[in-house]
């Protein structure tokens, strides 16, 4: 039973279906016990269905109708009804302060245009494919974001399926949202642009244990540019210089140079680690305990990877 936060009051959203219904039931000279065997469905729905109160479920609805023998005109009234409870039970059509589509101009004005015309529909299930026949149903995801004016359709394909089960199914009714979509989109797009783009590489490492297991991660991001800028100089001079290519003293030298470059290299990986709440990928894990069971792994360059 539904009740008025304000006063406590019973709310009847669904008071002129109730109407209608029993209407039809006097009609056709049925109690409630006789309508709820023909009609192959509980006394207690019946009631609730008759109450204004509840809303009744669309397969009680439908074997209401048909055990009164109701006409075409009678079943449409009735499902308009039902519609109209559903817009009067959830009570946000308030605050949804939409243009006509002729004058929509922003992603935001056509946001509200459609969770308008979701609303006027009685909040149908716009995953179900019964509303829209011959079309693919909208995702669960994407349907929940354009009624909570998260997002908007990715298309006009998805436009039309969501217009359509809404009830708004003509192509001239339909005509004023495309064009609004097209205008929008014109100018703004469908999503949110990307973030900027970060500047780093990802070192991905396999550990032997899954992380289901207890293992730790696998996809770290570290800023390898910016830490590889410390040893970058000293390879860069090792590589330069024939001396050092050619003389094995000056080559140890210049090797000691790149182990201390690597040391440093190391430890600014950890302390990127420790501050992302991370641990260090494994080659600098292997390559710290310098046994021979330890083999460090080689960060390849991005053109070298195969896949």
């Amino acid at each position: 039973m539904t009740r008025c936060p304000a006063d406590g009051t019973t709310r009847r959203p669904f008071a002129d279906l109730a109407r209608h219904l029993i209407a039809l039931r006097r009609a056709a000279r049925l109690p409630q016990r006789g309508l709820a065997e023909a009609a192959n469905v509980s006394r207690g729905a019946v009631q609730r269905a008759e109450s204004g109160t509840a809303r009744p479920t669309t397969t009680v609805l439908d074997a209401y109708l048909r055990a009164c023998g109701a006409g075409e005109d009678a079943r449409k009234r009735a499902r308009l009804l039902l519609v109209r409870g559903r817009t009067a039970q959830r009570g946000r059509l308030r605050e949804l302060r939409a243009p006509a589509p002729d004058f929509i101009s922003s992603k935001r004005e056509l946001g509200l245009a459609l969770a308008l015309a979701y609303e006027r529909a009685g909040a149908p299930s716009l995953t179900d494919a019964r509303l829209t026949p011959g079309r693919k149903p909208l995702p669960r995801t994407t349907a929940w974001r354009i009624v909570n004016r998260k997002g908007l359709p990715a298309d006009h394909e998805q436009l039309i399926t969501f217009l359509t089960a809404c009830g708004v199914r003509h192509p001239a009714a339909q005509r004023p949202y495309l064009d609004a979509y097209s205008h929008v989109i014109a100018q703004h797009g469908t999503r949110r642009p990307p973030p900027r783009a970060q500047r780093t590489r990802l070192i991905r490492r396999v550990h032997p244990v899954p992380l289901a297991l207890g293992g730790t991660d696998t996809d770290t991001r570290y800023d390898v540019e910016r830490l590889a800028a410390g040893i970058r100089p000293v390879v860069e001079a090792i590589a330069a210089d024939p001396g050092v290519r050619n003389a094995p003293t000056a080559m140890a030298a210049g090797v000691q140079a790149f182990a201390d470059a690597l040391t440093a290299l190391s430890r600014s990986v950890g302390r990127e680690a420790h501050r992302n709440g991370t641990t260090p990928p494994d080659w600098i894990i292997t390559a710290g305990h310098g046994s021979s069971a330890h083999r460090t792994e080689v960060i390849r360059p991005v053109h070298e990877s195969g896949g």
